[in-house]
């Protein structure tokens, strides 16, 4: 690894009982990202809509595996952050996601 590398590290975003199936919820690190729980399993993407920097976990809408943007209707796969419906053309970020210990955490570049 090069100094030019960038460090990973895992960030503790809550207990796996907080987040309820169907859930997203915001972590405040820079930049921003959406943490859902879908049927017991999470995901992690960045949170803002690559059409227009809406938060998702704050004003999205999740359903089938998927979160719709509250501005403008741009809906992504929160498993592979694919665009499944404009006015979006960019994927969002995806991110590592693990449970240890009944607690989930989410790898983070810096």
């Amino acid at each position: 690894m090069t100094a030019e590398a960038k460090s990973e590290r895992l960030i503790r975003v809550c207990a796996v009982g907080e987040l309820r199936p169907g859930g997203v919820k915001r972590v405040d690190v820079d930049p921003p990202i959406a943490l859902y729980n879908i049927g017991g399993t999470f995901y992690a993407t960045a949170d803002w809509c690559t059409h227009d920097r809406s938060s998702l976990a704050d004003e999205g809408f999740v359903e089938n595996g998927q979160v719709e943007c509250g501005w403008h209707f741009a809906k992504f796969c929160v498993r592979t952050g694919a665009v499944t419906a404009p006015p979006a053309t960019q994927p969002l970020a995806t991110y590592s996601v693990q449970v240890i210990d009944d607690a989930v955490y989410v790898t983070v570049s810096g």
